[in-house]
């Protein structure tokens, strides 16, 4: 078997392993790479029920504060009884319905202010002469009127309103913060009426009844507003006290040291509640992270707490721990059943070549004994019909004209049965590697007029015109019999394929050590889509029956006898028909 067959069955083998082998190292390498974010999707998860926990807190606070909130009697006495009984309020607030505020008073027109009132009005001296609580206000009743005026949106925009209610868009003002123990009582009292003096009071239409959170921050950090609109117009808010929904919110929070069994079956956790400066408020789980570590992953806490985030630290070393081992163990399994296939598929394969080799190699011993067979009688005739056209010399003309006719075409068709029997052993030693240059001086001129010779009666018949130039007789270092079989070849496909241009055309010349012999026609040519192939064994322009007949062996051979010869045959461009140029190397040394 050759060489080459066996390196193709050797990669028909290796190849799919070695892709397959790449493919599930891949797979084994980036399994942990699955693992992490299967992991971070079901820590989202965890961080997203801590957020439901949080949403349920605020809910319940919202319905609590709604109902402290449903006030009508505005009485200073009263709000000042209800501020005293509600523990998580920091100070209640009225706005009128034109958006001025009315309690705490700034100018202290229904009596004087006590301590946390005055201060409550230094605080949030810039919330009421802004825009910020007013715009949000308004947005929010503003979405809750569209809601209303558009039913056929009302499951769309169900979440947005839910959020644009609960959760006002927080307007962060870091620019005014005050602290008690910095402003005396003098200067308190200057301040608020200064500020509320110049407060600018905008008409606010009259919306239906609505309420929402707003956040707004001075001092300590982040501070919670609950409002709501009341039929009559006036805005209801009450600030938070920080402290006391701070331990609220914490309360609905896991333990500190949590005994989760998703931790216990898993891998340990820390989760870090992180306020708007990133900040830790509250952190819980049995991991305790580098400072240096970032969380696996994080999602905002839910509104009205949009600015904080819910943060989660895993090792990750532990999530990766004993990953990858499936994928090698899948990687052998595999690749042991796809090696033992082909291997299985190659044995099949290697006898059925073999096989088909050693029916080929008896099919071409057949044809090589049989064209050595057939060599030897068709000498015989031709050598007898050369001496019988001698005999016909003698004869009178007259009565062998006949004779001579089919007399030539013995010949003729013994000269064309020589050169395909020639071909054929040729092609047989060729594939054999046996064919070797012969060489021996002798006038390439004399040579090629010789060659030439043997087919002028047949061209004669066709009225093919053969020119002929050749006039160097310097003695030249070749192989007659390749240069007889190269030159017979190229002219052979003249008298098969261009008999309908009428000429023949060959020029000879020795040049830098080479012979060079062109041979052309002024025949249909050949396309130029199959110039690359006329040079392949077996080629053949066409295959249709009417095309003329041939082996297609006769250009393989001549070119692989030229480049043995230290030369080459190439089909050159030309105006028409077709251009051959054979190349012959001088062998004297």
């Amino acid at each position: 078997m050759k060489r080459r067959s066996i390196i193709l069955i050797a990669l028909i083998i290796i190849v799919p392993l070695v892709a397959l082998t790449w493919a599930m190292l891949r797979i084994s390498e980036n399994e942990h790479v699955v693992v992490e974010k299967r992991f971070g999707e079901l820590l989202e998860d965890r961080l997203q029920d801590v957020n439901a926990n949080v949403t349920i807190y605020f809910e319940a606070a919202e319905r609590d504060l709604a109902r402290v909130t449903a006030l009508d009697n505005f009485d200073v006495s009263n709000l000042r009884q209800v501020i005293r009984t509600e523990p998580r309020l920091l100070q209640l607030f009225v706005l009128s319905s034109q958006g001025q505020l009315v309690y705490p008073d700034p100018m202290q027109s229904s009596g004087p202010l006590n301590g946390n009132e005055r201060m409550f009005l230094i605080e949030a001296a810039k919330m009421f002469t802004g825009q910020d609580l007013k715009e949000a206000i308004i947005r929010s009743e503003q979405v809750a009127a569209d809601a209303s005026s558009n039913v056929a949106a009302t499951n769309q925009n169900q979440n947005q309103n839910s959020t644009a209610t609960r959760g006002v868009p927080q307007q962060a003002d870091s620019s005014f913060r005050l602290s008690r123990s910095q402003i005396d009582e003098p200067t308190q009292q200057e301040i608020v009426q200064n500020a509320y003096q110049q407060a600018p009071i905008q008409n606010i239409k009259q919306f239906q009844e609505s309420s929402g959170w707003f956040v707004w921050y001075w001092d300590r950090g982040v501070n919670l507003i609950y409002w709501q609109r009341r039929p009559s117009g006036y805005i209801v808010g009450c600030a938070l006290e920080r402290a006391r929904w701070m331990a609220d919110l914490i309360g609905q929070l896991p333990d500190t040291v949590s005994d989760d069994k998703f931790s216990s079956r898993t891998v340990n956790t820390r989760i870090r509640m992180v306020n708007e400066s990133g900040e830790s408020v509250y952190q819980w789980g049995n991991f305790e992270p580098l400072k240096t570590d970032s969380p696996f992953c994080e999602v905002p806490v839910a509104a009205p707490l949009k600015s904080w985030r819910l943060q989660c630290f895993v090792p990750t070393s532990e999530l990766t721990a004993g990953t990858g081992l499936s994928a090698w163990f899948s990687l052998v399994a595999v690749l042991s059943a796809v090696a033992t296939t082909l291997s299985i598929c190659g044995f099949f394969f290697l006898r059925e070549y073999a096989r088909d080799m050693r029916e080929a190699t008896q099919q071409v011993s057949f044809v090589n004994q049989v064209s050595h067979e057939l060599k030897t009688p068709l000498t015989n005739i031709r050598m007898y019909a050369e001496l019988l056209e001698r005999d016909l010399d003698q004869v009178d003309s007259a009565n062998t004209e006949k004779p001579r006719e089919r007399l030539s075409v013995i010949l003729s068709e013994g000269q064309r049965l020589s050169r395909l029997i020639g071909n054929v052993l040729t092609f047989a030693r060729q594939k054999r590697k046996t064919l070797q240059v012969q060489a021996r001086p002798e006038e390439p001129c004399k040579l090629i007029h010789q060659i030439v010779d043997r087919f002028r009666p047949a061209f004669a018949d066709q009225h093919i015109d053969i020119q002929l130039d050749c006039s160097d007789e310097t003695p030249f270092y070749l192989d007659p019999d390749f240069l007889e079989q190269i030159l017979g070849n190229l002219i052979s496909n003249v008298e098969k394929y261009a008999t309908s241009g009428g000429l023949l055309n060959i020029k000879s010349r020795v040049q830098n050590n080479l012979l060079i012999i062109d041979v052309s026609d002024a025949g249909p040519g050949i396309d130029p889509k199959k110039r690359d192939t006329v040079f392949e064994p077996f080629a053949r322009i066409s295959n249709d029956v009417s095309y003329a007949a041939g082996t297609g062996i006769g250009l393989s051979i001549a070119r692989e006898l030229a480049q043995l010869h230290g030369g080459n045959l190439v089909l050159l461009e030309s105006d028409q028909g077709c251009l051959f140029r054979a190349t012959l190397q001088n062998q004297h040394k």
